[in-house]
């Protein structure tokens, strides 16, 4: 708890610089924003706490012990909390928030150099919260994991499957049955609206591990234009199980798909008409190869398996505006439901070829894989030194 702590608060911190850029008609990415007039005022001491709270964080990140002793010293954090709240949620103005606009600039540049998230963290501090060891956006019945009662002064209320929250004590009251992550906020959008990519793989082997990554993918869109100024599942939960059983925005996007989902095939097309098409071959393939293959290297040693056996995996990815890809979750056994047009082109083809390569490429290593590319091969290992082959993954 600690540590989740530690990074709300310092998201909290690097958010009240980018809302005195913001303010003052700037930003990080260099845009021009138009300021907002707001009515109620909060002094410009939480500009000074955050600005303190982030040098030890860029000063002491290699020293995490010495940053979370003085900066418990130096900061009343319950009084910065409740201030930025005031200014985040409230729309409080800071005071005297433009004699900071530079040094605010300058320091979350440096940031960057340590935090390669800064930049799809907004203001509001947003974190999603997954009911653990569940799927498609489910909970279980009412006391039990995924389902949790919060009290909101009287008033008990039930919430269930995958919930959106920015306020801390309602983020501790969920309790341990739930895992918290910090929400992207500032995602890649199409005409307006999230997305997220299903993005399968094959495990064949896990000593050797063996990696095999689908060439088709499929993305995921939410039913209603994007904004951070609601927490509505039906705006950042892009699950189709949740998606499906709701109603599209009548001032969606018309080029908008009525089943919320593409092909990827129809991303790459999209792509090409913002004149973007070298960022699929540059930027997302690689970006999620290389993420795969880092986080099955981390989860080998702890996984039980049995000799020739297979898994098929669906990972989950964001994008920044920069069309970083960012990986969210890993399904084991995800669902390959033929329950869309999408699903009916992408997952025939692609039991075929987990067939191909399961049963063919085992007698015959120069057979016909369809669909699927090795993109990594354990060579040895030994006395915990490895010598490893990446294969077709462009580091960048």
């Amino acid at each position: 708890m600690c540590l989740y702590l530690d990074d709300f608060n310092m998201t909290a911190a690097c958010s009240i610089l980018k809302w005195v850029l913001r303010s003052n008609g700037k930003s990080l990415q260099d845009e021009v924003i138009p300021s907002r007039k707001e009515k109620k005022t909060v002094p410009e001491e939480i500009i000074v706490k955050a600005l303190v709270a982030c040098q030890l964080y860029l000063y002491y990140s290699t020293h995490e012990d010495e940053y979370d002793l003085i900066c418990s010293r130096i900061i009343n954090w319950k009084q910065f909390r409740y201030d930025y709240y005031q200014v985040m949620h409230h729309g409080a103005h800071i005071q005297n928030s433009d004699k900071y606009v530079d040094y605010c600039h300058q320091l979350l540049c440096k940031l960057r150099r340590v935090n390669p998230q800064l930049d799809i963290d907004g203001e509001k501090n947003i974190w999603i919260l997954k009911p653990r060891a569940s799927s498609r956006g489910r909970g279980k019945r009412i006391c039990e994991m995924g389902t949790q009662l919060l009290f909101r002064g009287k008033t008990k209320v039930q919430v269930t499957g995958i919930n959106c929250r920015n306020n801390l004590k309602e983020i501790c009251s969920f309790g341990n049955e739930w895992v918290a992550q910090k929400y992207i906020e500032r995602p890649l959008l199409v005409y307006g609206t999230k997305i997220d990519l299903r993005q399968h793989f094959l495990i064949t082997d896990w000593c050797p591990l063996t990696i095999w990554f689908y060439k088709h993918s499929f993305l995921r869109f939410s039913s209603q234009p994007y904004t951070v100024e609601s927490l509505d599942t039906a705006i950042h939960v892009c699950n189709n199980s949740i998606q499906r059983n709701l109603k599209n925005a009548p001032n969606r996007h018309p080029n908008l798909p009525e089943e919320n989902m593409w092909h990827s095939d129809e991303f790459k097309e999209y792509l090409c008409t913002i004149r973007k098409e070298q960022v699929w071959d540059l930027i997302i393939i690689p970006g999620m190869k290389k993420a795969l293959i880092q986080t099955m290297k981390a989860a080998q040693k702890n996984v039980m398996y049995k000799k020739n056996s297979f898994d098929l995996f669906g990972a989950d990815f964001m994008f920044g505006e920069n069309f970083q890809p960012w990986l969210l979750e890993i399904n084991l056994k995800p669902d390959i439901e033929k329950d869309t047009s999408v699903m009916e082109k992408l997952v025939p083809p692609m039991v075929e070829d987990i067939v191909r390569v399961v049963i063919d490429y085992k007698d015959d290593p120069n057979c016909n894989v369809g669909g699927f590319e090795l993109i990594y091969k354990q060579v040895s290992a030994s006395q915990g030194t490895e010598t490893l082959i990446l294969i077709n993954v462009r580091i960048i």
